[in-house]
């Protein structure tokens, strides 16, 4: 059974005490992918796990979109878990999540709940699931494809969701099957990380509207004069921390704004 399933999971500056996490997965097929490798890094991962995984990586941030796609054409198993180094499972819960994806037929994926709260219904479909940490049917997931990889580091989540909204398949929640996530932790805390953070989400936000046809030029208009007068009202007052989220916003709109121009204006 437990070959059956695979891990995939991508690192991105993630602090030592989190990659610990990851050897509750020793039982498992697991691949990692590590963004901004280096020979050090390495080192310290295979250091710290005490298993054997299959390590991938790259110099550079290349995205969880295109980092998690990679994982995922290199899975062989019939299941798959995606998570990250801030979520902790049981070994039970993996097995029980996998279990149950098996017998519905319709399911492309299922979730555990971040809540321990007794139900009496095992699970139940649902119509927006937590991508933190969801088991996967391989198979189905690549008849619609896995992330969008224009998507960089936010929103990727919510646009797998509606196509699988608009797919024969649906998602569920197992009820009784809980985990821990502790969000935003599996990265260093950091200002540059914060100002990674903030671009990749207003850009994906409005990524997200371009390709759902909720695009409006005034919502860019209005969040580029409200992060300008934000970033010098911040200044003023000396809240450094504050100017510079403002700043990450106005690339992340201006991220957004020439992908648009790429994809609109040039052949």
């Amino acid at each position: 059974m437990k070959k059956k399933i695979s891990i995939i999971i991508t690192l991105f500056r993630t602090p030592l005490k989190k990659i610990k996490n990851l050897n509750q997965y020793r039982n498992f097929n697991t691949l990692v992918f590590e963004q901004e490798q280096n020979d050090e890094s390495i080192v310290h991962i295979k250091k710290i796990l005490k298993f054997k995984f299959k390590y991938y990586g790259s110099n550079k941030n290349i995205g969880l979109g295109k980092a998690s796609n990679f994982l995922f054409d290199k899975v062989k198993s019939k299941y798959c878990l995606f998570t990250q180094p801030d979520v902790k499972i049981k070994h039970a819960s993996i097995i029980r999540l996998k279990k149950i994806l098996e017998k519905h037929k319709k399911a492309i994926c299922i979730s555990p709940t971040n809540f321990k709260k007794k139900k009496s219904k095992s699970y139940e479909v649902k119509e927006k699931v937590d991508f933190s940490c969801i088991m996967i049917d391989v198979k189905k997931m690549k008849k619609i494809g896995f992330f969008d990889e224009d998507y960089f580091l936010y929103w990727e989540d919510i646009d797998l969701i509606n196509r699988i909204k608009q797919s024969e398949y649906c998602m569920l929640q197992a009820n009784n099957v809980n985990f821990k996530h502790h969000s935003s932790s599996s990265s260093e805390d950091t200002d540059e990380i914060a100002m990674i953070r903030n671009k990749n989400y207003i850009y994906g936000e409005f990524l997200y509207d371009y390709k759902n046809n909720k695009l409006k030029i005034h919502k860019i208009l209005r969040k580029i004069f409200q992060n300008i007068f934000l970033f010098f009202f911040n200044i003023l007052i000396f809240r450094i921390k504050h100017s510079k989220i403002n700043v990450a916003k106005l690339l992340g709109i201006n991220k957004f704004i020439f992908f648009y121009l790429r994809k609109n204006f040039t052949k």
